[in-house]
Order: structure tokens, then sequence, then C-alpha cells
């Protein structure tokens, strides 16, 4: 259990590469809240005005581009084997999730299931990354 929370706490990882990681949690944090701030609005419906759809289009859009580089940089910065890890995780989430959407559009196809949200998809990309980083840490550490 302990290699886990280590595996989860990044224990082991240099400062900068932590402070990299905080500052992509942090980003991507406020990314999701300008998303979800955003959809609350829409379901409220408060954007109906063109200036305010506007504006939050283009808080939501800098953010996740912010968080982007943000992410681009924190990869750059990492030792390899750390990058390994990254990567690996990130090739896992992209597979499964695709594997998971055909499998999801054919049962939706067949009426079994509701009709697919975008929320889905993200919400099973970010928990197969964050498996896939902590299987990576606990295999390669």
């Amino acid at each position: 259990m302990k290699q886990i929370i280590d595996a989860i706490c990044s224990k082991g990882l240099p400062l900068k590469d932590i402070k990299n990681a905080n500052r992509v949690n942090l980003l991507a944090l406020l990314w999701a809240l300008s998303l979800g701030g955003t959809s609350w609005l829409a379901h409220q419906d408060y954007l109906t005005s063109n200036w305010i759809l506007a504006t939050c289009l283009l808080v939501h859009s800098v953010l996740g581009i912010w968080m982007l580089l943000a992410f681009k940089r924190f990869l750059r910065q990492l030792d390899e084997m750390e990058r390994k890890i990254q990567l690996d995780a990130l090739a896992l989430a992209v597979g499964v999730s695709i594997i998971g959407f055909s499998i999801y559009s054919i049962l939706d196809l067949a009426d079994l299931l509701p009709d697919l949200k975008a929320a889905y998809l993200v919400v099973l990309l970010a928990l197969t990354y964050m498996l896939g980083i902590i299987m990576g840490r606990l295999n390669y550490r």
C-alpha cells in the first residue's frame, strides 16, 4: 500500500518535476472548473448573450492552451524513465478511450445505452492516464 501511495504522491521525483506536475495539475483543475462553470451557465440559460458566450469560450480556451503548454514543458524536462512512464500512460489512456468509445458507440446504436456524452470520454481518459502513471511507477521504480 505504501508503494501505491508513494507512486501517487510522486515520491522520488526531483523537486523541479514535482513543481511542474503541480502546475499542470492546477491548470487542469482550473480548466475543468471553467468547463463545469460554462456548462452550468448553459444549463441555466445564461449564455444567451454573445459576449458572455465568447468570454466563457475564451477563458476555457486560454486555460486549455496554457495547460497544454505546461504539460509539454513538464514532459520535456522529465528524466528518461519518468518520461517513459508518462508516455506509456498516455498511450494506455488513448487506446482504452478509443476502444471504450467504439464499444459504447455500438451499444448506443443498438439502443442499449443512452447517448454518449463527451464528459464520459474525458473522465475515462483521465482515470486511465492516472492508473497508467501509478502502474508505471510501481513497475519501473
